[in-house]
Protein backbone atom coordinates (compact mmCIF):
# COMPACT_ATOMS: atom_id res chain seq x y z
CA UNK A 1 0.00 0.00 0.00
CA UNK A 2 1.06 3.58 -0.56
CA UNK A 3 1.80 5.73 2.47
CA UNK A 4 2.16 9.48 2.09
CA UNK A 5 5.35 10.77 3.77
CA UNK A 6 3.36 13.14 5.97
CA UNK A 7 1.18 10.22 7.13
CA UNK A 8 4.05 7.85 7.91
CA UNK A 9 4.27 8.60 11.64
CA UNK A 10 0.55 8.03 12.11
CA UNK A 11 0.74 4.81 10.11
CA UNK A 12 3.68 3.59 12.23
CA UNK A 13 1.78 4.41 15.42
CA UNK A 14 -1.13 2.27 14.25
CA UNK A 15 0.79 -0.68 12.83
CA UNK A 16 4.33 -1.71 11.97
CA UNK A 17 4.33 -3.44 8.59
CA UNK A 18 6.67 -6.35 7.85
CA UNK A 19 8.02 -4.55 4.77
CA UNK A 20 8.76 -0.93 3.87
CA UNK A 21 10.02 0.47 0.59
CA UNK A 22 11.19 4.10 0.62
CA UNK A 23 12.29 5.82 -2.58
CA UNK A 24 12.49 9.20 -4.27
CA UNK A 25 14.68 12.05 -5.45
CA UNK A 26 15.46 13.66 -2.08
CA UNK A 27 17.94 11.55 -0.10
CA UNK A 28 17.48 13.66 3.04
CA UNK A 29 13.73 13.01 3.10
CA UNK A 30 14.33 9.30 2.47
CA UNK A 31 16.70 9.21 5.45
CA UNK A 32 14.06 10.90 7.63
CA UNK A 33 11.48 8.25 6.74
CA UNK A 34 13.98 5.45 7.32
CA UNK A 35 14.87 6.92 10.72
CA UNK A 36 11.19 7.02 11.70
CA UNK A 37 10.71 3.37 10.67
CA UNK A 38 13.86 2.21 12.46
CA UNK A 39 12.91 4.10 15.63
CA UNK A 40 9.48 2.49 15.70
CA UNK A 41 10.99 -0.92 14.96
CA UNK A 42 13.41 -0.59 17.86
CA UNK A 43 10.53 0.19 20.20
CA UNK A 44 8.81 -2.94 18.89
CA UNK A 45 11.79 -5.09 19.85
CA UNK A 46 13.73 -5.29 16.59
CA UNK A 47 17.15 -4.98 18.18
CA UNK A 48 19.42 -6.50 15.53
CA UNK A 49 20.03 -4.91 12.13
CA UNK A 50 21.88 -6.13 9.03
CA UNK A 51 22.38 -3.86 6.02
CA UNK A 52 23.17 -4.67 2.39
CA UNK A 53 24.29 -2.25 -0.34
CA UNK A 54 22.95 -3.70 -3.56
CA UNK A 55 24.30 -3.14 -7.08
CA UNK A 56 24.00 -5.07 -10.33
CA UNK A 57 26.48 -7.73 -9.20
CA UNK A 58 24.94 -8.41 -5.80
CA UNK A 59 24.50 -11.99 -4.61
CA UNK A 60 20.88 -12.09 -3.48
CA UNK A 61 21.51 -15.41 -1.77
CA UNK A 62 23.23 -13.47 1.03
CA UNK A 63 19.90 -11.98 2.10
CA UNK A 64 18.15 -15.36 1.98
CA UNK A 65 20.95 -16.84 4.09
CA UNK A 66 20.76 -13.98 6.57
CA UNK A 67 17.02 -14.43 7.01
CA UNK A 68 17.46 -18.19 7.49
CA UNK A 69 20.19 -17.61 10.07
CA UNK A 70 18.66 -17.85 13.53
CA UNK A 71 20.02 -15.14 15.83
CA UNK A 72 21.07 -16.10 19.33
CA UNK A 73 20.87 -12.51 20.55
CA UNK A 74 17.71 -11.02 19.09
CA UNK A 75 14.55 -12.91 18.06
CA UNK A 76 13.43 -9.91 15.97
CA UNK A 77 15.73 -8.60 13.26
CA UNK A 78 15.83 -5.87 10.61
CA UNK A 79 17.14 -6.60 7.12
CA UNK A 80 17.92 -3.33 5.34
CA UNK A 81 18.52 -3.30 1.57
CA UNK A 82 19.86 -0.14 -0.07
CA UNK A 83 19.47 -0.37 -3.85
CA UNK A 84 22.03 1.78 -5.67
CA UNK A 85 19.60 2.06 -8.61
CA UNK A 86 16.17 0.79 -9.54
CA UNK A 87 17.72 -1.27 -12.34
CA UNK A 88 18.11 -4.53 -10.44
CA UNK A 89 17.91 -6.94 -13.37
CA UNK A 90 16.03 -10.20 -13.75
CA UNK A 91 17.75 -11.90 -10.80
CA UNK A 92 17.08 -8.95 -8.53
CA UNK A 93 13.46 -8.74 -9.60
CA UNK A 94 12.88 -12.44 -8.91
CA UNK A 95 14.69 -12.25 -5.57
CA UNK A 96 12.76 -9.21 -4.32
CA UNK A 97 9.45 -10.71 -5.47
CA UNK A 98 10.20 -13.93 -3.58
CA UNK A 99 11.45 -12.12 -0.46
CA UNK A 100 8.44 -9.81 -0.26
CA UNK A 101 6.01 -12.71 -0.36
CA UNK A 102 7.82 -14.83 2.25
CA UNK A 103 8.89 -12.58 5.10
CA UNK A 104 9.08 -14.43 8.46
CA UNK A 105 7.22 -12.88 11.39
CA UNK A 106 10.48 -12.07 13.20
CA UNK A 107 11.95 -10.12 10.23
CA UNK A 108 11.36 -6.51 9.21
CA UNK A 109 12.50 -5.91 5.62
CA UNK A 110 13.35 -2.29 4.74
CA UNK A 111 14.28 -1.39 1.16
CA UNK A 112 15.31 2.02 -0.14
CA UNK A 113 16.58 3.60 -3.32
CA UNK A 114 16.63 6.86 -5.23
CA UNK A 115 14.30 8.14 -7.91
CA UNK A 116 12.45 5.55 -10.02
CA UNK A 117 10.97 6.18 -13.45
CA UNK A 118 7.41 5.20 -14.36
CA UNK A 119 8.50 1.96 -16.04
CA UNK A 120 10.29 0.85 -12.86
CA UNK A 121 7.22 1.70 -10.79
CA UNK A 122 5.15 -0.57 -13.05
CA UNK A 123 7.54 -3.52 -12.74
CA UNK A 124 6.54 -6.77 -11.10
CA UNK A 125 8.95 -6.39 -8.18
CA UNK A 126 7.66 -2.89 -7.41
CA UNK A 127 4.04 -4.03 -7.52
CA UNK A 128 4.91 -6.94 -5.21
CA UNK A 129 6.50 -4.62 -2.66
CA UNK A 130 3.42 -2.42 -2.87
CA UNK A 131 1.20 -5.46 -2.29
CA UNK A 132 2.99 -6.81 0.78
CA UNK A 133 4.21 -3.66 2.51
CA UNK A 134 4.20 0.09 2.86
CA UNK A 135 5.62 2.14 -0.02
CA UNK A 136 6.70 5.72 0.69
CA UNK A 137 7.63 7.95 -2.24
CA UNK A 138 9.40 11.27 -1.76
CA UNK A 139 8.94 13.78 -4.55
CA UNK A 140 11.38 16.49 -5.48
CA UNK A 141 10.69 19.74 -3.67
CA UNK A 142 10.54 22.35 -6.41
CA UNK A 143 11.69 25.90 -5.76
CA UNK A 144 8.13 27.20 -5.59
CA UNK A 145 7.26 24.65 -2.89
CA UNK A 146 10.49 25.01 -0.91
CA UNK A 147 9.26 27.93 1.21
CA UNK A 148 6.20 25.94 2.29
CA UNK A 149 8.38 22.93 3.13
CA UNK A 150 10.70 25.10 5.25
CA UNK A 151 7.78 26.75 7.00
CA UNK A 152 6.21 23.36 7.80
CA UNK A 153 9.51 22.03 9.10
CA UNK A 154 9.91 25.12 11.29
CA UNK A 155 6.51 24.44 12.84
CA UNK A 156 7.34 20.76 13.39
CA UNK A 157 10.39 21.79 15.47
CA UNK A 158 8.35 24.15 17.63
CA UNK A 159 8.99 27.42 15.81
CA UNK A 160 6.15 29.74 14.90
CA UNK A 161 5.16 29.87 11.23
CA UNK A 162 6.98 32.76 9.58
CA UNK A 163 6.87 33.15 5.80
CA UNK A 164 9.46 35.95 5.69
CA UNK A 165 11.99 33.87 7.60
CA UNK A 166 11.21 30.83 5.44
CA UNK A 167 11.75 32.90 2.29
CA UNK A 168 15.09 34.11 3.61
CA UNK A 169 16.27 30.57 4.43
CA UNK A 170 15.16 29.34 1.00
CA UNK A 171 17.08 32.14 -0.71
CA UNK A 172 20.35 31.65 1.16
CA UNK A 173 20.36 27.85 1.11
CA UNK A 174 19.33 27.76 -2.57
CA UNK A 175 17.22 24.62 -2.39
CA UNK A 176 19.64 22.53 -0.34
CA UNK A 177 17.34 20.72 2.10
CA UNK A 178 20.14 19.71 4.46
CA UNK A 179 21.32 23.31 4.64
CA UNK A 180 17.76 24.47 5.23
CA UNK A 181 17.35 22.02 8.10
CA UNK A 182 20.61 23.17 9.65
CA UNK A 183 19.41 26.79 9.52
CA UNK A 184 16.13 25.78 11.18
CA UNK A 185 18.07 24.00 13.94
CA UNK A 186 20.09 27.17 14.53
CA UNK A 187 16.85 29.16 14.73
CA UNK A 188 15.48 26.77 17.34
CA UNK A 189 18.60 27.25 19.44
CA UNK A 190 18.40 31.04 19.07
CA UNK A 191 14.66 31.20 19.81
CA UNK A 192 13.85 28.30 22.17
CA UNK A 193 10.37 29.69 22.85
CA UNK A 194 9.61 29.49 19.12
CA UNK A 195 8.98 33.22 18.70
CA UNK A 196 11.34 34.58 16.03
CA UNK A 197 12.25 38.25 15.94
CA UNK A 198 11.81 38.62 12.20
CA UNK A 199 13.58 41.93 11.76
CA UNK A 200 16.61 40.85 13.78
CA UNK A 201 16.83 37.58 11.89
CA UNK A 202 16.61 39.22 8.46
CA UNK A 203 19.30 41.77 9.36
CA UNK A 204 21.61 39.07 10.69
CA UNK A 205 20.97 36.86 7.66
CA UNK A 206 21.88 39.70 5.32
CA UNK A 207 25.10 40.40 7.23
CA UNK A 208 26.10 36.79 7.72
CA UNK A 209 25.28 35.64 4.19
CA UNK A 210 28.73 36.76 3.08
CA UNK A 211 30.37 34.49 5.63
CA UNK A 212 28.49 31.21 5.67
CA UNK A 213 29.41 27.64 4.82
CA UNK A 214 27.40 27.94 1.62
CA UNK A 215 29.20 31.14 0.63
CA UNK A 216 32.48 29.39 1.41
CA UNK A 217 31.63 26.43 -0.83
CA UNK A 218 30.50 28.70 -3.66
CA UNK A 219 33.75 30.71 -3.42
CA UNK A 220 35.72 27.46 -3.77
CA UNK A 221 33.61 26.19 -6.67
CA UNK A 222 33.92 29.53 -8.45
CA UNK A 223 37.71 29.54 -8.07
CA UNK A 224 38.18 32.44 -5.65
CA UNK A 225 41.04 31.16 -3.44
CA UNK A 226 41.60 34.44 -1.49
CA UNK A 227 37.91 34.61 -0.59
CA UNK A 228 37.99 30.94 0.45
CA UNK A 229 40.76 31.60 2.99
CA UNK A 230 39.08 34.78 4.24
CA UNK A 231 35.72 33.11 4.88
CA UNK A 232 37.30 29.91 6.22
CA UNK A 233 39.36 31.75 8.83
CA UNK A 234 36.28 33.76 9.84
CA UNK A 235 34.23 30.60 10.43
CA UNK A 236 36.91 28.74 12.44
CA UNK A 237 35.55 30.07 15.74
CA UNK A 238 32.40 27.95 15.26
CA UNK A 239 33.12 24.53 16.76
CA UNK A 240 30.37 22.93 14.68
CA UNK A 241 31.75 24.33 11.40
CA UNK A 242 33.88 21.30 10.37
CA UNK A 243 30.94 18.92 10.76
CA UNK A 244 28.53 21.12 8.84
CA UNK A 245 31.08 22.00 6.17
CA UNK A 246 32.13 18.41 5.56
CA UNK A 247 28.52 17.25 5.33
CA UNK A 248 27.48 20.06 2.98
CA UNK A 249 30.61 19.76 0.86
CA UNK A 250 30.22 15.98 0.53
CA UNK A 251 26.65 16.39 -0.67
CA UNK A 252 27.67 19.14 -3.11
CA UNK A 253 30.62 17.24 -4.60
CA UNK A 254 28.60 14.04 -4.94
CA UNK A 255 25.97 15.91 -6.92
CA UNK A 256 28.61 17.61 -9.08
CA UNK A 257 30.21 14.23 -9.81
CA UNK A 258 26.85 12.97 -11.11
CA UNK A 259 26.65 16.03 -13.37
CA UNK A 260 30.25 15.52 -14.49
CA UNK A 261 29.47 11.95 -15.56
CA UNK A 262 26.46 13.13 -17.54
CA UNK A 263 28.55 15.88 -19.14
CA UNK A 264 31.19 13.30 -20.10
CA UNK A 265 28.42 11.38 -21.87
CA UNK A 266 27.99 14.44 -24.12
CA UNK A 267 24.74 15.57 -22.53
CA UNK A 268 23.83 19.25 -22.85
CA UNK A 269 25.10 21.20 -19.85
CA UNK A 270 21.97 23.36 -19.63
CA UNK A 271 19.79 20.28 -19.56
CA UNK A 272 22.02 18.77 -16.87
CA UNK A 273 21.77 21.88 -14.69
CA UNK A 274 18.01 21.89 -15.16
CA UNK A 275 17.56 18.22 -14.30
CA UNK A 276 19.62 18.67 -11.12
CA UNK A 277 17.54 21.73 -10.14
CA UNK A 278 20.48 24.13 -9.99
CA UNK A 279 19.26 27.62 -9.13
CA UNK A 280 19.83 30.27 -11.80
CA UNK A 281 22.26 32.30 -9.67
CA UNK A 282 24.40 29.20 -9.09
CA UNK A 283 24.52 27.98 -12.69
CA UNK A 284 27.72 29.96 -13.50
CA UNK A 285 29.35 28.56 -10.35
CA UNK A 286 28.51 24.93 -11.15
CA UNK A 287 29.39 25.38 -14.82
CA UNK A 288 32.77 26.73 -13.77
CA UNK A 289 33.63 23.79 -11.51
CA UNK A 290 32.53 21.29 -14.17
CA UNK A 291 34.90 22.90 -16.68
CA UNK A 292 37.86 23.13 -14.29
CA UNK A 293 37.77 19.75 -12.55
CA UNK A 294 37.51 16.31 -14.22
CA UNK A 295 35.48 13.50 -12.71
CA UNK A 296 38.57 11.66 -11.40
CA UNK A 297 39.74 14.64 -9.34
CA UNK A 298 36.29 15.22 -7.88
CA UNK A 299 36.05 11.53 -6.98
CA UNK A 300 39.37 11.73 -5.14
CA UNK A 301 38.09 14.74 -3.19
CA UNK A 302 34.90 12.83 -2.31
CA UNK A 303 36.95 9.92 -0.94
CA UNK A 304 39.00 12.32 1.19
CA UNK A 305 35.81 13.90 2.54
CA UNK A 306 34.79 10.40 3.62
CA UNK A 307 38.06 10.06 5.55
CA UNK A 308 37.51 13.46 7.12
CA UNK A 309 34.07 12.34 8.26
CA UNK A 310 35.63 9.29 9.89
CA UNK A 311 38.25 11.51 11.53
CA UNK A 312 35.53 13.76 12.94
CA UNK A 313 33.97 10.63 14.46
CA UNK A 314 37.33 9.50 15.87
CA UNK A 315 37.73 6.62 13.43
CA UNK A 316 40.66 8.13 11.51
CA UNK A 317 43.52 10.51 12.34
CA UNK A 318 43.44 13.30 9.75
CA UNK A 319 43.84 16.93 10.81
CA UNK A 320 40.27 17.92 9.94
CA UNK A 321 40.79 21.69 9.91
CA UNK A 322 43.82 21.58 7.62
CA UNK A 323 42.40 18.95 5.29
CA UNK A 324 39.12 20.81 4.75
CA UNK A 325 41.02 24.01 3.99
CA UNK A 326 43.25 22.15 1.51
CA UNK A 327 40.24 20.65 -0.25
CA UNK A 328 38.59 24.05 -0.60
CA UNK A 329 41.75 25.60 -2.01
CA UNK A 330 42.12 22.66 -4.37
CA UNK A 331 38.59 23.21 -5.65
CA UNK A 332 39.38 26.90 -6.07
CA UNK A 333 42.34 26.04 -8.29
CA UNK A 334 45.18 26.35 -5.78
CA UNK A 335 47.40 23.53 -4.42
CA UNK A 336 46.41 21.11 -7.17
CA UNK A 337 47.42 17.91 -5.39
CA UNK A 338 44.59 15.93 -6.97
CA UNK A 339 45.83 15.71 -10.52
Amino acid sequence: MRIKPEALNLSLANKLESLYFVFGAESLLIDQSLSAILSTAKQAGFDERTSFDIDGNFDWGLITAEIANISLFSPRRIIECRLKTGKIGVKGSKALTTLAGNIPSDILLIISTGKLDLAQQKSKWFKTLEQYGGVIQHWEISNDHLIGWINNHMESTGLQSNKEVAQSIAFYTEGNLLASMQEIQKLKMAYPDGKINTQDFLEQAQEQSKYTIYGLIDAALFGDAPQVSKIYNTLLSDAAMPIQLNSSLYREIKNIIDMSIELHQNNDINAILQSHRVWNKRKPIITNILKRHPYQRLQKILLLLGRIDRSIKGMDNLNVIDELHTILLNLAGKNQWAQ
